[in-house]
């Protein structure tokens, strides 16, 4: 069994819609295929390969190979270890050494039995793959691949092969390698038992004991992911019977396995109903027709002994009996087959239910439940109880299986009551009738005997399924999604997502389940409280989801009537059990305000005589009775029977159930003003009522104030709060002088204090204390529990508590409750005792719960979030003062009980998670992550806490009956208070370990994260490297790297953020969160690797590991070296990239198929990965020893650069947009892929820029060579041998006739495009909204891009609609529409102006890393081009960046441009004189001549550039030199090699903005009028032989001549300095150009403008800054440049005769007679020395 990961992966990217092919796929499967159906069948231990390798020869991988004695006797250990071949051990050890020549024989052991269970991982993953695509097929609307998929399965991988001679399904040999892998497991638990022990090689080696844990979890990951295929073969009914017989065999015989849920889900579905006209329908049909199967059956279950659990015998016998029930509905001509006969099917449904079956089945949701918090479904569930070998040996299944189990138990429900309703009807009334006539037994004898009625009680108490039934649906459909019990009312089932069950489907037409739910409520007696307990726990497990919330609240409102209203299911029910309302709010609120208010004898209200309340009257009569005598001031008590007590629970729990899913329930029962639902539940805590009674009722209170009912829900909320401190719940008065006497705190007298202390802590345990917690927790609403829409809209606001609460007795808020929880219940956990353990667990989550909510619900950002508002209102200040998260924070930044409680758990936690307890106990897994959610909150808001509100505190006066303010020094930053502990935050990073737990996980990523920007770089760094826990973090942050998560990374971030932190909502199970993680690790890193940062510090620690390398990146197979998360990193970036002179293959060796490189798949991820890279690269201390390892190991920047494509990858998020390239193709993607892809392409190019310059400073030009090879495509780079395949197949795009197609003109240019975004807006007028202050939104995000900050918007809209509701503008329904449409306009227009911005930034940004590569090539590398084809590349390059310029980009863009074109205008100038050298010394006159269509183009280019009116003037500064170099290069084409200047010379002048080399006057001066300055003549000369080039220059110019000198004498005139000089020589230049032109339109312009004129007058104006310039050192030469330039040009038109006298007209010869500069000397004044 080679390595599979191929396989895998390309199934992983195709499955999920992004990369490869389909038929690559299926070339891939059908090379695997054997694989697949061997499972993990590599061949036995043979002696004779044990001979083979001993002999010292042994073929491995098709060739034969020499070993050592020590590889030979590993190789066999390893054999053994793993029962499997010797040569198969030994090809995975060869493999091994030879990726690692280094490695030791321990550590390659080690790695052959990781790379072992590695392997077998892959291929369980693939089949699980497969099956899941196969049961999508099953969609109407499946994708074509899955239905080749499903093909392949049924096809190729479900018959039957032969297996030594037999014919064996894969489902058999699934289910033998299950059986097998369970032998294993049990095997190696037994060893890891023994005492730790480590590898040996001596004469008894065994495997140490991480190894063996490791070992341990892969096996039990291989058999629980075995069992869901099993399961998935099943469901698509591809099980024989003999499979299934099989199935049953092993069940029978081990019902409390780890794999029970699994098998037992695997046959109930085996028997699940199916769609006749489907493959399943049909195989199951042949399946219950099969004789041999019948008989099987027949005799299995016919014989007890055969069943070690006798109920779950009675549960397969049930869901067998349905099946042929259904079979024989479906085709009636079997009715008297054998097997199928109506007697011998009533038959064996009487002894199912007698067996046991709902007994075991309701256990088995139990047990499912008991890793919830959620308090038991069920009242009448007590009854049941797991045994010892349940609870123990039979593990629940994996979360994302339970949904499976619970599945098959739903439709076992659905076939139960659809198909044998008249055999429960008839079992209910032969229990009944047993139960009657056991009650007049029971009568009789108490009658005759009197007190000895206790031996009467000892008798066996009559069965009740049928309660056990109703039991068993109602926890159920509470376990199962919500919405689920649809059809029980009457409605249609929801398609949330998921394929429809066909007995669903069903019933959409038979409509049996409202039948049932009627006859159930008809046929249930009042008097009966064990049924009606039994009722309302189904009614309440089929109340869960909105729908049907609404739809049993309605059921109840008609007082039980019809459950579908106008039907005529009135006709199936008996009349005399409808005599009165069983169920009705009613009858249930009427009862409550019996006990509320007992001692009237009448009642307005008065429900109707056959009612709860009078069945049970004993409640009123009782409590009457037994209160007569009481006259002290203690809570009256109410007898209440603990049956009643169940009753009670049971339908407080409906009402909790409605008003939980359903806001408009909620509302409904909570506004009605007969049921008084709040007050009548208050008034009830005080009372002396059992307490597991007053627990049902804090449940339910807490259900009505959960958040999402808008400001009605803050008001029952608000009621609530209320209602506790008028009716003291607790001791609400301590510390005021009401709870005072002579200055003595009074204890508590009443309340939950008391019964916490004196009678729970007593019988050690706490009914109503926890829902107490709970109830205090849910009245603190959090931002994360609310929907954005909510929290922009302030439909409701977070704040619960009543503003006045406490007054005038205390400070206002709920500080008695804070302190009761914090001081009474939370630091008294340790010292209670607890019958139960998990109650302890239970509080102390609560308590936590309630001090994270504290924090989430204290909106403390508010202070610091508008910028706009430098005034903060007082009652705000006041508000976030009286908050409980005031409180709560100052605990946690002292030295308070509750930090150090902290603080301790942070360290335990990972004790405990260490000795597995979060397996065995869930609430130690909560408490932790409850733990590290205040830590993140806390080191969040800190700063402002201490920074902001503690200084606004100071200042405000008369601080309302605060307790003390106190000063900022009397605090301690909660960072501080962690690193004064040396394990507090190495324990929170050893939290990533436990990837089982990914909230845990990702909370210590971010919590390092923020103490990594807090804290002192090497109090972090030598707090986690000195731990004893070091290699475990290095290992952990390793393995969060290494997920294969394809979740899209800002969508996963997003939801992570939504979903864990403090105020997060709570859930049962937690989604996978590696993407989120994977991302904050990265964002950690790059955080801190970069330039700025200290070095070392926590990200080069666990980028390189740790000091004993120096924080450098090594070989991972060097001796001593280990892998780390720079390898990984590598590696993610590596997959996919093609490797250049066998480079890179190493890491590739393993894969079969090619793998799309990351930046197609995930680019947002890819950048992360490339700027962690980058800044390694760039920081001082890390950049030699990272680019020598990615050089000589990785030819990193090669291969990237050479496969990083043009175009952006699509992306199938929405919103998308439209991308249109110059080349007319068209991508479809989105904004954050567009920008990380051009990010990520940035950071190559930037690698490759700095890798140029490295390696030229160094002298290694054959690696530059080969980069300037793929930039610019050419021929005969290389004098050495080059690998000349990859060159002919990489580099043969680049050569075509006739086309350029550098690299460097395609990065370019794919910067340039056209896009459209698919958000739009429709234009709204703003008037309520028209006064916001937008730009106070605005913010730099990660990248330095300026866009509107989501969390500013939101909150300043927020804002803005609280104070228009408060100035009363938002009064009709139509004014809050017109603020909705507003509003709505504004988020959509700044969506849009964000997607703008950020493609512009992007852009930019990309812009100026080509540009710095551009540069690079051009100043650093310009000599290693070829010759002979330079030239053409640099007009390849002009021909293209004009027209960018010219182009709809930046003005930085703009001018970083017009930069480019100087510089590679300049480089042209200079190979120029290389090609006249040429030219001179080959006498060849055609060697060095200029492309003249190539340079008029680019000279149009140029002229339309300047003449762009939109331009600044540094585009045009920089196309001025642009043109001086032009001009020069055509002058200089005519002339003789040696008159050409020297550029040294020229590049020594020294000025701003890159013009080193554009101050060219001289160079015209030089050859044009050196000699002829004083001879008028001679400088009249060159007029009468013009070059063909500069005439031809001259007749592109004539057209444009005019508005290029007019925009040129502007700049001259109104520029700054450095470009007037520009200008002014620019201008020479024209002169010079146009000295043959005989229409002087150049003269001309100047005079008529008046431009002349002014430059004249220019140089008296000018005097005084030229006089400073005399001085010694002055600080600016430009007025000396500006005046050098103008007399230069007035020079060269003096000597034109029509350019002297308009130079004589312009009064020339005066200005300069008047100017004392000319006469002036440089100062000999010491002073200025």
């Amino acid at each position: 069994m080679e390595t599979i990961s191929g396989l895998r992966s390309i199934l992983l990217t195709t499955i999920s819609s992004r990369g490869h092919g389909e038929q690559e796929l299926f070339d891939e499967l059908m090379v695997h295929k054997s694989r697949l159906q061997d499972l993990f069948d590599v061949g036995p231990c043979s002696p004779q390969e044990q001979r083979e390798l001993q002999s010292g020869k042994v073929a491995l991988h098709g060739r034969s190979l020499a070993v050592n004695a020590d590889f030979a006797q590993q190789a066999i250990f390893l054999a053994q270890q793993l029962k499997c071949s010797e040569k198969y051990a030994a090809c995975i050890l060869h493999t091994k050494m030879s990726e690692n020549p280094n490695i030791d024989s321990v550590s390659a052991m080690e790695a052959t039995v990781v790379e072992f269970h590695r392997r077998r991982r892959q291929l369980v993953d693939c089949l699980r793959f497969l099956f899941e695509a196969a049961e999508l097929a099953q969609e109407p609307d499946a994708p074509r691949l899955y239905v080749r998929l499903e093909a392949f399965v049924r096809q190729d991988l479900i018959p039957a092969v032969k297996m030594d001679g037999k014919e064996v399904t894969l489902a058999h040999r699934i289910f033998r390698e299950i059986e097998s892998l369970g032998n294993a497991v049990s095997r190696l638990s037994s060893q890891m038992r023994r005492p730790p022990f480590t590898v040996a090689i001596g004469s008894q080696p065994a495997l140490g004991y991480d190894i063996l844990n490791s070992r341990h979890d892969s096996l039990k990951y291989e058999r629980r992911h075995l069992s869901t295929v099993y399961y998935q073969i099943a469901r698509l009914g591809y099980l024989s019977a003999t499979d299934i017989q099989k199935a049953i065999d092993w069940i029978s015989a081990n019902p409390n396995d780890s794999m029970t849920f699994y098998i037992l889900t695997t046959i109930l579905t085996a028997f699940d109903p199916a769609d006749p006209q489907t493959y399943g329908g049909k195989v199951r049909h042949n399946l219950a027709t099969d004789k041999p199967m019948i008989s099987y059956m027949k005799n299995k279950l016919a014989h007890p002994s055969c069943w070690r659990d006798s109920a779950l015998k009675a549960v397969i016998t049930l869901k067998w009996t349905l099946f042929m029930t259904e079979t024989r509905h479906r085709d009636a001509s079997l009715e008297n087959e054998e097997g199928f006969k109506t007697e011998e099917l009533e038959s064996q449904i009487w002894s199912a239910v007698q067996g046991d079956a709902f007994t075991y089945l309701v256990a088995a949701v139990i047990q499912l439940q008991q890793r919830s918090h959620s308090s038991l479904s069920s009242s009448y569930a007590h009854l049941v109880q797991l045994t010892p070998e349940q609870d123990q040996q039979r593990e629940p299944p994996a979360d994302e299986f339970k949904l499976a189990v619970l599945n098959g138990f739903d439709v076992l429900v659905r076939s139960l009551i659809t198909y044998a309703s008249s055999e429960l009807r008839k079992i209910k009334q032969r229990q009944e009738d047993v139960l009657a006539s056991t009650r007049t037994d029971r009568s009789r004898m108490f009658r005759s005997v009197g007190p000895s009625g206790a031996d009467a009680e000892s008798q066996t108490a009559p069965r009740n399924d049928i309660a056990l039934l109703y039991t068993f649906i109602g926890i159920l459909y509470s376990t199962l999604p919500p919405e689920r019990a649809l059809q029980f009312w009457g409605a249609t089932p929801h398609n949330d997502g998921r394929r429809l069950a066909y007995i669903e489907v069903a019933e959409m037409t038979t409509g049996k389940l409202p039948l049932f739910l009627q006859w159930a409520v008809w046929s249930t007696q009042v008097r009966d409280s064990s049924m009606m307990t039994a009722l309302y726990d189904m009614l309440s497990g089929l109340a869960k989801g909105q729908q049907c919330s609404e739809l049993a609240y309605n059921f109840l409102a008609r007082g039980g009537g019809e459950v579908i209203p106008g039907s005529s299911l009135a006709a199936s029910g008996s009349a005399h059990y409808n005599a009165g309302q069983v169920v009705s709010w009613t009858t249930i609120f009427a009862l409550l305000e019996s006990w509320a208010a007992p001692a009237p004898p009448t009642r307005t209200n008065q429900p109707p005589q056959q009612s709860l309340a009078a069945s049970l009257g004993g409640f009123g009569s009782q409590s009457n009775t037994a209160s007569q005598g009481v006259t002290s001031q203690a809570a009256p008590q109410i007898i209440i029977r603990p049956k009643e007590v169940l009753l009670a629970q049971a339908f407080l729990r409906l009402l909790s159930t409605v008003v939980l899913h359903s806001v408009a329930v909620r509302l409904a029962i909570a506004n009605n003003a007969q049921f008084r639902a709040i007050s009548t539940l208050t008034s009830l805590v005080p009372l002396g009522i059992p307490l597991e009674l007053k627990g049902a009722i804090f449940d339910t209170l807490a259900s009505f104030c959960e958040p999402g009912a808008g400001a009605a829900g803050v008001e029952l909320c608000k009621m609530v709060w209320a209602m506790m401190e008028r009716l003291e719940v607790i001791n609400v008065r301590a510390g005021s002088s009401a709870g005072r006497v002579g200055g003595v705190v009074l204890p508590p007298v009443k309340g939950v204090e008391v019964e916490l202390d004196e009678v729970e802590a007593v019988y050690k345990l706490y009914p109503a204390t926890i829902p107490f917690l709970n109830l205090l927790s849910t009245l603190l609403h959090t931002p994360k529990r609310l929907s954005p829409k909510v929290l922009l809209t302030d439909a409701e606001s977070l704040n619960t508590i009543p503003e006045n609460l406490g007054q005038p007795y205390r400070v206002p808020g709920i500080g008695p409750y804070v302190s009761f929880v914090v001081d009474n219940v939370f630091a008294n956990i340790p010292r209670r005792e607890y019958l139960r353990p998990s109650e302890r667990w239970r509080m102390n989550d609560l308590c936590l719960k309630f001090v994270e909510r504290a924090l989430a619900s204290w909106e403390v950002e508010s202070l610091v979030r508008n910028g706009d508002e430098s005034v903060l209102r007082r009652e705000s200040v006041v508000a976030l003062l009286t908050h409980p998260g005031y409180e709560v924070m100052s605990r946690l930044l002292t030295n308070s009980p509750l930090q150090a409680s902290i603080l301790s758990y942070i360290v335990d936690g990972v004790e405990g998670f260490e000795k597995d307890l979060a397996e065995e106990e869930p609430g130690l897994r909560d408490t932790i992550v409850r733990v590290l959610r205040i830590t993140h909150r806390v080191l969040e808001i800190q700063d402002i806490f201490l920074e902001v509100f503690l200084p606004l505190l100071g200042e405000l006066e008369g601080v309302p009956l605060a307790a003390t303010v106190r000063p900022r020094s009397y605090y301690t930053r909660f960072d501080q208070a962690l690193a004064y502990g040396p394990r507090h935050i190495p324990a929170i990073a050893t939290y990533v370990v436990y990837p089982a737990y990914p909230e845990h996980v990702f909370l210590a990523v971010k919590i390092i994260s923020q103490l990594a920007g807090s804290l002192p770089v090497h109090t972090l760094l030598n707090l986690i490297q000195r731990s004893t826990d070091s290699e475990r973090i290095l290992s952990g942050f390793r393995q969060l790297l290494e997920c294969d998560s394809l979740d899209d990374v800002e969508t996963a971030e997003a939801s992570a953020e939504q979903v864990t932190g403090a105020g997060a909502p709570d859930k049962e199970t937690q989604e996978p969160l590696d993407q989120a993680i994977r991302n904050a690790t990265l964002d950690l890193l790059a955080r801190n690797s970069g330039p700025d940062r200290p070095h070392p510090n926590i990200a080069h620690f666990l980028l390189f590991g740790g000091s004993t390398n120096e924080y450098r990146i090594q070989d991972p197979h060097a001796l001593g070296s280990q892998r780390t998360c720079a390898h990984v990193i590598l590696d993610l970036v590596n997959v996919g990239i093609p490797g250049i002179r066998g480079k890179g293959k190493d890491r590739e060796r393993g894969a079969v198929a090619p793998t799309e490189a990351l930046f197609n798949v995930l680019p947002a991820l890819a950048e992360k990965c490339y700027t962690i890279i980058h800044n390694l690269c760039v920081h001082p201390r890390t950049s030699d020893s990272t680019m020598r390892y990615l050089r000589t190991r990785e030819d990193f920047v090669l291969r990237h650069l050479a496969a990083i494509p043009s175009n952006v990858p699509e992306a199938s998020i929405e919103p998308f947009i439209e991308i249109l390239y110059n080349d007319g193709s068209r991508v479809w993607t989105n904004v954050p892929t567009l920008r990380a892809f051009i990010g990520l392409r940035s950071r190559i190019l930037d690698l490759a820029a700095l890798e140029l310059h490295v390696l030229t400073s160094k002298g290694h030009y054959k690696d530059v060579l080969d980069i300037l090879q793929i930039l610019f495509g050419t021929d005969g780079l290389h004098d050495h041998d080059t690998d000349n395949d990859w060159e002919d197949g990489a580099m043969q795009l680049f050569r075509d006739v006739g086309q350029s197609q550098l690299r460097i003109i395609e990065f370019v240019q794919s910067l340039n495009f056209d896009w459209s975004d698919s958000l739009s807006v429709h234009p709204v007028d703003l008037e309520l909204l028209a006064s916001l202050n937008l730009h106070s939104c605005i913010r730099l995000d990660a990248t330095g891009c300026e866009i509107v900050d989501r969390t500013a918007l939101l909150s300043l809209l927020a804002s803005a609609s609280r104070l228009l509701h408060s100035q009363g503008q938002i009064a009709t329904p139509a004014q809050a529409e017109k603020l909705n449409a507003e509003t709505t306009y504004i988020l959509e227009s700044c969506a849009i102006e964000n997607h703008r911005r950020e493609v512009s930034c992007a852009v930019a940004n990309g812009y100026e890393s080509w540009r710095r590569l551009l540069d690079m090539t051009l100043m650093k590398c310009f000599n290693k081009l070829p010759h002979d084809r330079r030239e053409n590349m640099l007009f390849d390059l002009l021909h293209v960046l004009p027209s960018l310029i010219r182009s709809d980009v930046q003005e930085r863009t703009a001018i970083l441009l017009s930069e480019a074109v100087l510089t590679v205008i300049t480089k042209l100038r200079e190979d120029r004189r290389y090609q006249i050298m040429l030219q001179s010394a080959g006498g060849d006159p055609e060697a060095g001549s200029l492309p003249e269509e190539r340079l008029y183009a680019l000279l149009r280019s140029i002229l339309e550039c300047i003449l762009d009116s939109n331009r600044s003037e540094l585009v045009r500064g920089n196309l001025y030199a642009c043109l001086i170099n032009y001009l020069h290069l055509v002058s200089a084409d005519a002339r003789a090699p040696a008159s050409e200047p020297s550029f040294d010379m020229v590049s020594r002048r020294s000025m701003s903005f890159s013009l080193s080399v554009v101050n060219l006057r001289d160079d015209l001066s030089i050859t044009d009028g050196q000699s002829g300055r004083g001879t008028p003549n001679a400088a009249v000369r060159p007029t009468l032989n013009m070059s063909t080039l500069e005439a031809g220059t001259l007749a592109v110019m004539k057209g444009v001549m005019e508005r290029l000198i007019t925009a040129i004498s502007r700049d001259a005139i109104d520029g700054t300095e450095v470009w007037k000089t520009v200008a002014f020589t620019l201008m020479d230049a024209l002169v010079n150009l146009c000295r043959g032109d005989k229409s002087r339109t150049l003269f001309t312009t100047l005079v008529r403008y008046g431009y002349l004129s002014n430059f004249v007058r220019g140089i008296k104006e000018a005097e005084s800054q030229l006089q400073y310039v005399l001085k010694p050192d002055p600080d600016d030469l430009n007025p000396l440049y500006v005046y050098e330039a103008k007399m230069s040009l007035l020079i060269r038109m003096a000597q034109v005769r029509q350019g002297a006298e308009r130079l004589l007209e312009a009064q020339i010869l005066p200005i300069l007679a008047q100017s004392e500069f000319l006469d002036a000397r440089p100062e000999a004044d010491q002073s200025f020395m």
